[in-house]
């Protein structure tokens, strides 16, 4: 779980390097993040439709369709179930297809108690890799009633000076998105009373 919340807060970007037992220098080892499609989907009365919990949430009727395949939508239990407990000493990104997750947080309170507080649920798309130049990846999220959405990047990266330089550009329906947390590939979809799904940009 704590790799999810890791992935839901820092979707794009690049993490600090780390140094390695010689000291760093040239042997500093950085840990890219990689990059991910995040989707919320709620009602027009803000409920969340991604909660199991909720009798009309929508978990079995969503997927999304990437380079001629479809993924279902699959729970973090099913996915690890079916990995490898191999780790390595830096951050690989791992293609899980779509999956839900609930990302959580923590803090303290008076220096004593932790307390845990969720957010909503969502759905995770990718991971790709986030040193790979790309021109445009697309993947179309399938909802209820026949409708789909695209969803698309073009990342671009290279070494400056040493360090990692990486710009991600989101795109919705083929439009940049330049506002809402939509620039940072977290998307929030409402449904109206009709049943159709909107972009709600936070």
């Amino acid at each position: 779980m704590k790799r999810i919340v890791f992935l839901a807060m820092l979707a794009l970007g690049v993490l600090t390097a780390c140094d390695n037992e010689s000291g760093g220098g040239d042997d500093m080892i950085w840990d890219l993040v990689p990059v991910t499609f995040n989707i919320y989907l709620s009602d027009s009365e803000g409920q969340d439709l991604l909660d199991s919990t909720y009798q009309d949430n929508l978990i079995k009727d969503v997927s999304a369709s990437y380079e001629g395949e479809e993924y279902p939508l699959i729970t973090e239990q099913e996915y690890y179930e079916n990995q490898s407990k191999a780790q390595t000493r830096y951050y690989m990104p791992r293609f899980f297809g779509l999956m839900l997750v609930r990302p959580w947080k923590s803090y303290t309170v008076n220096d004593v108690n932790n307390v845990i507080t969720y957010d909503d649920y969502e759905m995770v798309f990718g991971e790709f890799a986030g040193e790979e130049n790309v021109e445009k990846r697309e993947i179309t999220l399938n909802l209820p009633n026949h409708q789909q959405i695209r969803l698309a990047y073009k990342n671009s990266f290279k070494w400056n000076n040493g360090k990692p330089d990486k710009n991600t550009v989101f795109y919705l329906n083929g439009l940049e998105v330049k506002e809402g947390t939509g620039r940072d590939g977290c998307f929030h979809f409402r449904c109206s009373e009709d049943g159709i799904f909107e972009y709600a940009p936070y």
